[in-house]
Order: C-alpha cells, then sequence, then structure tokens
C-alpha cells in the first residue's frame, strides 16, 4: 500500500510540475499585458474612462482578483498535502475550484482589468482582453488536455459541472 502511494505521489507530481509550468507561461501573459499596455499608453496616450469612479471600480477589480488568486493557490498547497488513493470529483470541487477551473486565471484577469481602470489605461485593458484569449485558446485548453489525460472520467465529470473561468 505504501508503494501504491508512492507512485501516486510522484505521477502527482509530476503531472502538477507539468501544469504549473504550463500556467506560469500563461502568468507571463499577463505580466506582459500590463508591461506593453503602460508602454503603449506612454506612446499613444488615449484616456476614454475619465472619473474617479472609475478609479473605485479598478480597486475593487484588484482587490476582488487578489483575493481570488490567494484563495486559489492556499486550495492548491492544501489540496496537495493530501492526496486520496480513490479520486472522485470532490477531488477538484475545492475553494474557488467548486466554481471556476481556473481560478487564479480570473483573478488575474479581474486584477489587470482593475489595474487598466484605475490607471485610465486603455491600451492594458485591450492586451488584457487579447490576454485572455490566448490564455483560453492556446494554455487553459493544454491544461484541460493534460488534467483529461491524468485524471480520466472523474475530471470529465469535474470539467461537465464547472466551467473554466469566464
Amino acid at each position: 500500500m505504501d508503494k501504491d502511494n508512492e507512485e501516486l505521489n510522484k505521477e502527482k507530481k509530476h503531472i502538477s510540475g507539468v501544469v504549473h509550468v504550463l500556467l506560469s507561461y500563461s502568468y507571463v501573459i499577463f505580466f506582459l499585458a500590463v508591461v506593453f499596455g503602460v508602454i503603449f499608453d506612454i506612446i499613444f496616450p488615449i484616456r476614454i474612462l475619465n472619473g474617479i469612479i472609475y478609479e473605485y471600480i479598478g480597486i475593487g477589480f484588484i482587490i476582488i482578483g487578489s483575493i481570488l488568486i490567494y484563495w486559489a493557490q492556499a486550495t492548491s498547497r492544501a489540496t496537495s498535502k493530501t492526496i486520496p488513493t480513490e479520486r472522485d470529483i470532490n477531488f477538484f470541487l475545492q475553494g474557488p475550484y467548486k466554481y471556476t477551473r481556473n481560478p487564479t486565471n480570473l483573478g488575474l484577469t479581474l486584477t489587470v482589468f482593475g489595474l487598466g481602470l484605475l490607471i485610465n489605461s486603455f491600451f492594458t485593458v485591450v492586451f488584457m482582453l487579447i490576454t485572455y484569449i490566448i490564455s483560453k485558446v492556446i494554455f487553459i485548453k493544454k491544461q484541460d488536455t493534460i488534467l483529461g489525460e491524468r485524471y480520466g472520467n472523474v475530471f470529465q465529470d469535474y470539467r461537465k459541472k464547472v466551467r473554466d473561468w469566464l
């Protein structure tokens, strides 16, 4: 039995490592959306959302997005410490993962959008939308394929029950 748990731990760490590397690429793109958005706004200043109300809305999005990212990361850490030998859909339905399959990406989207509103950066918002599409089409799709191969029907049931992120 200990040998089975040891194999399961090795397998989970490998899959987790592959998924986390894949997701880190997605996170880098969100960072680049902010950097390029600010650079483009310096070069081509377009101000369409003037007003303090947009700054407050932006702060709200940043706070909500940050809380969601923290909650997702804390849930992932706690889940990685306990690995059940028999997995069912409840293995996935923990923390924010009950509501979205990709809470960190959703949190990053909200945070970057909020930053765009806060600093009235048209291009940050535009690049955030482009990043959302790239992340959804490339990284989330690839992650779902990897997890589907790893967890089989359990992940497919989870995928049917919970939406990806937007």
